[in-house]
């Protein structure tokens, strides 16, 4: 027999929304439109890895729909992210660059 209360479809991000819903109603909140962000530093390569961020908070977004919510996803890139290294096939000119915002470059 369950014994624990099944949220939405049961996956861990359902929980996740079901807490920031919790969450939201008990501070007074607005619930017209749930914003969910997403950011990405422009500093590197991207990589499955560096998409991590976006995907948790785009299944955040669904979650929240299919508890009929309006939800929407703001996905950013952080252009003051310093430079850390040129990336391969990149000129080596960038060295001069390393730690700079690469919206300087």
């Amino acid at each position: 027999m369950l014994t624990e209360e099944v949220i939405g479809k049961g996956t861990w991000i359902d929980k996740v929304a079901s807490n920031l819903l919790n969450r939201e109603k008990k501070l007074g909140r607005n619930l017209n439109l749930i914003r969910v962000e997403s950011g990405l530093g422009a500093s590197g390569i991207p990589h499955i890895g560096s998409m991590g961020d976006a995907i948790r908070a785009y299944g955040i977004k669904l979650a929240l729909e299919n508890f009929g919510y309006k939800a929407e996803l703001i996905a950013y890139s952080d252009d003051m992210d310093g430079l850390r290294k040129v990336p391969a096939g990149l000129p080596d000119w960038l060295q001069d660059y390393i730690a700079k915002p690469v919206s300087n470059i």
